[in-house]
């Protein structure tokens, strides 16, 4: 019954868009899921070992800032620090609507929406962070990458 199902889906479909929609969209598919590895891959190479240890610190602090560090910026700086922050949200919600989107079509948006999750802020955003972070076979996955491109592992604790 599934196969018939299937058979049925694939008919319509190669009936209405044609074989070369498939190509297309299966040639799409494998170019961004090459071009996301490579882009996270570097990410994480480039990150400095011991980012994920202000982030147990950010945790601890509560988020609050301890009045130790004194901001100078100036106006146009903080206008433009601003903007920035804007533009990285909005960044962040496209990439979320489109990761649910491509959960539907043909895309990686797993992927997408975690990281369009990464550049918005929300609560317990570092709560999540460090649960994900907790799990032993992220944090060897994290380092295998960062051995194979000659870096230092991160150190977590």
């Amino acid at each position: 019954m599934l196969k018939e199902y299937f058979n049925k889906i694939a008919a319509y479909l190669t009936e209405t868009f044609g074989v070369n929609f498939f190509f297309f969209t299966i040639l799409i598919t494998t170019a961004s899921s090459i071009v996301y590895f490579v882009v996270i891959t570097y990410i994480i190479t480039q990150l400095d070992k011991r980012y994920f240890q202000r982030k147990i610190i950010d945790l601890k602090n509560n988020g609050k800032d301890d009045g130790t560090e004194k901001s100078h910026l100036s106006l146009i700086s903080r206008g433009i620090t601003y903007l920035l922050e804007f533009a990285k949200i909005i960044a962040g919600l496209c990439l979320l609507i489109s990761g649910i989107i491509m959960l539907f079509l043909p895309g990686q948006g797993l992927i997408t929406m975690l990281i369009g999750l990464s550049l918005l802020p929300f609560p317990g955003k570092i709560q999540m962070e460090q649960n994900i972070l907790s799990q032993k076979s992220v944090r060897s996955t994290l380092n295998w990458i960062r051995i194979k491109a000659n870096k230092e592992p991160f150190i977590f604790d």
